[in-house]
């Protein structure tokens, strides 16, 4: 409890505070309401650190956590990618949907579930904050396709912005235009939208900029983000299963010999 105690006296102030309110109320009544937090809620300089640089990845290397006996293999496969503040940063979610955003509409799980079986779901996103965030392909796979689910993931990746055509634009651009009515539909969503507007800085009318951005973007646009931000041979491969079985095999993706980075104690 002291823990607890201490970080809040050392963190929290409303200096560094935002409140966010939707709903069926003025600004008067709100305002009205928070006299009390502002009358006895003692405003203190709060220091927050700063985030080291991220580092830039020049080539990949695979680390593996070995599990005993597991016959699943979890997956993850990114680097340290853009900040929500980036200008590229909506145009790598659009240029994400077809990839692995999109669920049944991505060709990660329409190759590696509906083609191949080799997993129940997988996905890939760009995360981001004020900060740097990542690029991250997840997915869980059974134990004895893990080096074919990885390798065919570093496939397509390799192949994602060449492949890229006319009819993955027009599947995006649907979607992602009619889906944006969804950003007003709710006082949840209407909230989420302030919260990007406080924390990032964005334009009031920044969802319309967002769907003029999808207008907008053409193929060679996907093919040039593409390039840019989905290199699999700039990527960390994390692997967590049954090294016995999974390990060696891994070597195979040709980058070198994967780094276990834990020892099991034994049963």
């Amino acid at each position: 409890m002291d823990d607890l105690k201490n970080y809040f006296t050392t963190n929290m102030s409303p200096s560094n505070v935002n409140f966010q309110v939707v709903g069926a109320v003025n600004k008067n009544s709100v305002s009205n309401s928070l006299k009390i937090i502002s009358k006895n809620w003692s405003t203190k300089n709060i220091v927050i650190p700063t985030n080291a640089n991220t580092i830039a990845i020049s080539s990949s290397q695979v680390y593996f956590y070995d599990v005993p006996g597991a016959k699943q293999s979890v997956i993850r496969i990114g680097y340290p990618a853009l900040a929500a503040t980036d200008t590229d940063y909506y145009p790598a979610q659009i240029l994400n949907y077809r990839l692995g955003g999109g669920s049944f509409a991505s060709q990660l799980t329409q190759e590696l579930r509906e083609g191949k079986g080799y997993t129940y779901g997988i996905s890939s996103m760009f995360m981001g904050s004020v900060n740097k965030g990542f690029f991250a392909v997840s997915s869980g796979v059974r134990s004895n396709v893990t080096f074919e689910s990885v390798a065919l993931v570093k496939d397509i990746l390799q192949k994602y912005g060449t492949n890229f055509n006319e009819n993955d634009l027009d599947i995006t651009k649907s979607y992602l235009i009619k889906s944006n009515a969804r950003a007003f539909e709710t006082l949840s969503s209407k909230l989420e939208m302030l919260y990007d507007i406080s924390n990032y800085n964005y334009t009031d009318d920044y969802a319309k900029k967002q769907e003029n951005i999808v207008k907008n973007i053409t193929i060679d646009d996907i093919k040039t983000l593409a390039k840019k931000y989905l290199d699999p041979n700039k990527m960390i491969y994390l692997i967590v299963g049954d090294a016995e079985t999974q390990l060696k095999k891994l070597e195979q993706l040709g980058f070198g010999t994967p780094k276990l980075i834990n020892s099991p104690k034994p049963n």
